[in-house]
Formats: C-alpha cells, structure tokens, sequence
C-alpha cells in the first residue's frame, strides 16, 4: 500500500470591510408622488362637486318656496281688491244702516287754511255715487 500525499488545508482568506460607498435607501419614485397628487385632486374635486350640488339643490327649494310665497301674495292681492271692492260693501252698508250725506258741511278749525281746489278725488267718486238715483 502506498500512502497518498495528504492534501494541504488551505485557509479560506478572512473577511475585510472595503472602503467604498454607503449603499443608499432608494427614494421614492416619480410616479408615486404624481399618484398621490392625482388621487388627492381627484378627492378634491369630488368634494367640491358634492358641495356645489348642494348649494343648488338649496337654492332650487329657496327658488321654489319664492314661486310659492308670489303665488299666495296674488291671492291674498286678488282677495284684498275683493274685500275692497264698493259694490260688495256697498250693500253691506246698506244692511247696516248707513246712508250717503244729503248734505255736507265743511268743518272750520281755526288755524287750518284748506284749498278746496285741491278736494281729495274720493269724495268726489262718494258725490257722484249719492247722486245716483
């Protein structure tokens, strides 16, 4: 038997730090920042828009409320010209009691200088009506 040559152990080198360059933490992309600005946009508008529908949604109910408050003032118009009108009171005063003056007389307060010229016209619309037969 022949012996073999005993391999050499060879020593692995030890391990050194190099000098060289820091290894950096990689900054955020480009288009994840763009992302975020368009997601936050899109947010904005939309809250936007929600805030615009709102206001005309409450100015469609003010502008159906203003139809509404028109509508009953012509009512309320129309009854007053009603409740005014001579020839419905008229008869009512009739039913009363009261009459047309035959007659009138000017009331003197001393200090009072009245043009008769300027005569208010309804009292003038009041003889016509007492002269009526």
């Amino acid at each position: 038997m022949t012996a073999r040559p005993v391999r050499s152990i060879t020593v692995p080198p030890r391990l050194r730090v190099l000098e060289g360059r820091r290894p950096r933490r990689r900054p955020i992309a480009p288009w994840m920042v763009f992302t975020l600005v368009v997601v936050v946009a899109f947010v904005g508008l939309a809250l936007a828009r929600t805030a615009l529908d709102r206001g005309a949604f409450e100015l469609a109910e003010l502008e159906a409320r203003i139809a509404q408050a028109e509508t009953e003032n012509t009512q309320l118009r129309l009854e007053i010209a009603r409740l005014e009108n001579p020839a419905r009171i008229a008869p009512l005063a009739e039913e009363l009691g009261f009459v047309y003056p035959t007659q009138r007389r000017p009331l003197l307060v001393s200090g009072v200088v009245v043009d008769m010229r300027d005569a208010d016209p309804r009292w003038i619309e009041i003889d016509r009506l007492a002269a009526a037969p």
